[in-house]
C-alpha cells in the first residue's frame, strides 16, 4: 500500500549550486551524497524533512525541453515568510489565489530552470477539509 511520494529526482547542470539554491531557501539538508570510486560527487539526497527527499544527479547539459515535467510544489505553514524568503534571494514571488482551488501560491525557478511552487492552505482552500485529517 502507497505510504507517501518518497522523492522526485532531477538533474543538475552545477550540484553545488544546486545545492545551496535548495539549502538557503528552503533549509534542505544532505541525507546522501553519491560519490564514485574517485570520491568525486555526481549526485545527492537533499531531505525536505518529514520522509521526503529531492534527489538530484550531475546532468553535463540540460534536458531538452518539451518534457512533460510542470513544477515541485512544497506545502508551507507561512506563505507571507516563504515568499520574503525567496525576494530576500533576488526571485518573483507573487502571491495569489489559486483560479479554482483557491490555495495562496507562488512560483519561483530554480538555478536550472525547474519551476518550484509554493502553496498554503487555508479555509478557502477547496483541499483544506481533506487536508485537516492528515494534520
Amino acid at each position: 500500500m502507497l505510504k507517501r511520494l518518497s522523492h522526485a529526482c532531477l538533474g543538475s547542470t552545477n550540484l553545488p549550486r544546486t545545492i545551496a539554491f535548495y539549502r538557503e531557501l528552503i533549509g534542505c539538508e544532505v541525507a546522501h551524497e553519491f560519490r564514485n570510486a574517485a570520491g568525486e560527487l555526481y549526485g545527492v539526497f537533499l531531505s525536505c524533512r518529514n520522509g521526503t527527499f529531492l534527489e538530484f544527479f550531475n546532468e553535463q547539459q540540460p534536458r531538452p525541453p518539451g518534457g512533460l515535467f510542470r513544477h515541485l510544489c512544497f506545502e508551507v505553514d507561512d506563505i507571507e515568510g516563504m515568499a520574503a524568503a525567496a525576494r530576500k534571494r533576488g526571485l518573483t514571488a507573487e502571491i495569489k489565489r489559486g483560479r479554482t482551488d483557491h490555495i495562496l501560491q507562488f512560483f519561483v525557478h530554480d538555478p536550472d530552470g525547474n519551476m518550484i511552487e509554493f502553496q498554503q492552505h487555508d479555509r478557502q482552500s477547496v483541499l483544506y477539509p481533506l487536508l485537516t485529517e492528515y494534520r
